[in-house]
C-alpha cells in the first residue's frame, strides 16, 4: 500500500505530465518544466510559471503551486495532513528478527536490544561506552524513542481530527508521512525515526493534538520494534 508522500508525489506528476516530484523541505517540488524546455521555446522558469497560473489543484491533497527556479512547488493541503494521520493509524510495520553483528556487551545495566540495533544501523554499534544502557541522551538514542513513545501513549487517543495544523505539527506529520514510506530496519529509516522524536518534542507530546499524538505514536512504536 502506498504511504501519503508517495500519493502526493504521483499527485504531482499527474497533474504536471512529467515524472520525477520529490519532497523538497516541506513542499513536493517538480521538475517537469525543465522535461518541456527541450522542446519549448521558452525557458524552464518561464514554463513552471505558466503552469504554476493553470494548475486545477481543486480535489487534490494540494491547497497551493508557486513556481520557483524552475520547479513547481506544491504545498500540502490540511486534508493531506489529515491522511497522514489516518495511515499512521493503520499502518502495520513487518517486525523482524532482529540479528546483531556482535555479542551484546555484559553491562551492570542491560542494554535494550533496541538501542543496540539502532546503534549499528547508525554505525555506532560496535563499541558503544561502558553504563551506555543507563545513559539519557544523544549518546543513547534509543532511549529518546523508548521515551517519546511512553509520553504520546499517555496524550494520545482515537479523537477527531483537527481542522488545521500548525507549522510545527505539519513539520512532524510530514516526518511521520517519510517514516510511513522507508524500507523498516533500513538506515535512511532509523534515522527518520528519531527526526520524527525530535519534532514532537518541538511541539512537546502533552501540546499536540490528541489524534496527532496516537499518530506518531504508533509510528515511533511500531518502527522502534522494527529495527
Amino acid at each position: 500500500m502506498e504511504g501519503p508522500l508517495t500519493q502526493a508525489r504521483a499527485a504531482a506528476d499527474r497533474l504536471t505530465g512529467g515524472p520525477g516530484a520529490r519532497l523538497r523541505g516541506q513542499m513536493i517540488a517538480s521538475p517537469a518544466a525543465f522535461s518541456l524546455a527541450k522542446d519549448a521555446p521558452q525557458p524552464a522558469e518561464a514554463l513552471a510559471e505558466e503552469l504554476a497560473r493553470r494548475l486545477p489543484l481543486e480535489g487534490t491533497c494540494f491547497s497551493a503551486v508557486e513556481a520557483r527556479e524552475g520547479y513547481l512547488n506544491f504545498t500540502l493541503s490540511q486534508g493531506w495532513y489529515r491522511s497522514v494521520e489516518d495511515a499512521a493509524l493503520l499502518a502495520e510495520y513487518p517486525v523482524q528478527k532482529m540479528q546483531y553483528p556482535v555479542k551484546l556487551p555484559d553491562y551492570p545495566a542491560s542494554i535494550h536490544p533496541f538501542d543496540w540495533r539502532l546503534l549499528t544501523l547508525l554505525g555506532k554499534g560496535n563499541a558503544p561506552g561502558p553504563g551506555l544502557a543507563a545513559r539519557q541522551d544523544e549518546a543513547n538514542p534509543g532511549w529518546l524513542l523508548r521515551y517519546t513513545v511512553r509520553r504520546l501513549a499517555a496524550f494520545g487517543s482515537e479523537a477527531t481530527p483537527s481542522d488545521g495544523y500548525s507549522a510545527a505539527e505539519q513539520a512532524l506529520l510530514l516526518t511521520l508521512a517519510v517514516c510511513l514510506d522507508q524500507t523498516a530496519g533500513s538506515l535512511p529509516h532509523a534515522r527518520s525515526l528519531l527526526w520524527a522524536a525530535e519534532a514532537v518534542w518541538r511541539v512537546s507530546p502533552q501540546r499536540l493534538p490528541p489524534r496527532t499524538a496516537l499518530a506518531a505514536c504508533r509510528v515511533l512504536e511500531q518502527g522502534l520494534y522494527s529495527l
